[in-house]
């Protein structure tokens, strides 16, 4: 009796651990990928942001160069005091950006990380009725973890008969409820679906009760399943990682985009990058705002148990697809806005500045 009650104890213990590590993984990646950013955006330290800082003022240096032989020698000749003035508007730009290390330019990026990240965490808050984002998601997804780690330990009964088999389920009745208390207290919050799952299975007390309600059918799972979930999982893991490190790797193109933008080309490569650069926030807002829906829909309808599988698909599959492509539609009339709006601040600027210059000879 000890030795089982032991068993017992070790394995709801382990259900229990599971469940917390979850948690303790996504703070720690999070707490991660912050303390990255830190590091690769110091201006006195970052031997990568340093070294991408010159590079960008080399081909700053090698645009002036081609301006003024392609184009500079025509611009005096005419006279034109407002091109020359526009000449000189880009090159002070990228002084002012990229002097002193960049630290204008890291500063300014780390401001656009600080915003949309607050304003992707923000998402997380939109309350559908009684319900937020947040509350939904912890709901979904901390009753399907309890419902694998029962199924964990229900599963140790497979393959006994007889007596054996219902002295082997009445023995799980309390670790079971230790791990819906755990979810429970985890989620800040009661989960319905989760509780009657635990009373189901606590109610087949005997080897009738177990055939009948086909209890057995519902935690003796097949092996593909747990493999199933694992890769979904692992797929949703990494897209949103990915997603942080596309960040980390555009913003490192911030310097090399702002020495490109003095050459003549039709758009100026500092907005494509900002506009690539807050297009990836895009995919996250639009992320969590689909998911957020989904989940909330899911607890409505008391669905969470019903759409274990179909939940952790559309986390990995469908919702970054859709995030994506909205976001790829939206940042191309951004771009395309930034762009012409630039464009029009810029001839009325250098045109200013050419009549001021005028007047003065």
């Amino acid at each position: 009796m000890l030795t089982q009650l032991i068993a017992q104890t070790s394995t709801a213990g382990q259900a229990l651990d599971t469940l917390s590590d979850a948690i303790e993984v996504s703070q720690r990646t999070v707490e991660s990928w912050n303390l990255v950013w830190f590091n690769t955006f110091n201006t006195q330290e970052s031997s990568l942001w340093i070294a991408l800082v010159k590079l960008g003022l080399i081909l700053a240096g090698i645009s002036v160069s081609y301006l003024a032989v392609t184009t500079g020698k025509e611009v005096i000749e005419k006279q034109s005091w407002s091109e020359l003035a526009a000449m000189f508007i880009w090159p002070l730009v990228i002084v002012v950006f990229l002097s002193n290390n960049g630290k204008v330019l890291a500063e300014s990026v780390k401001f656009i990380k600080a915003v949309g990240s607050t304003q992707v965490q923000e998402i997380m808050k939109i309350q559908v009725g009684e319900m937020t984002f947040r509350t939904a998601l912890s709901d979904v997804n901390l009753t399907s973890a309890g419902k694998e780690e029962i199924e964990k330990l229900y599963s140790e009964c497979q393959g006994k008969v007889g007596s054996a088999l219902v002295d082997c389920w009445n023995s799980k009745k309390e670790p079971a409820q230790q791990i819906l208390q755990a979810a429970e207290q985890q989620n800040g919050g009661t989960l319905k679906s989760l509780q009657r799952f635990v009373e189901n299975l606590g109610n087949a007390t005997n080897l009738q009760d177990i055939g009948n309600g086909d209890f057995a059918g519902q935690v003796f799972r097949s092996t593909v399943l747990p493999i199933i979930r694992l890769i979904l999982r692992a797929v949703q893991w990494a897209f949103v990682n990915i997603l942080e490190a596309a960040l980390l790797l555009t913003a490192l193109f911030g310097p090399l985009a702002m020495g490109l933008s003095l050459l003549p080309l039709q758009g100026k490569p500092i907005w494509a990058w900002l506009v690539g650069f807050m297009s990836l926030f895009g995919v996250q807002l639009g992320y969590n705002i689909v998911v957020g829906l989904v989940a909330v829909v899911i607890v409505k309808s008391d669905a969470e148990l019903v759409t274990d599988i179909a939940f952790l698909f559309f986390l990995a599959v469908f919702s970054p697809i859709l995030a994506v492509l909205i976001a790829k539609g939206g940042g191309t009339a951004l771009y395309s806005a930034i762009a012409n709006s630039t464009k029009q601040l810029t001839d009325i600027a250098s045109n200013a500045i050419g009549v001021m210059a005028g007047k003065l000879i």
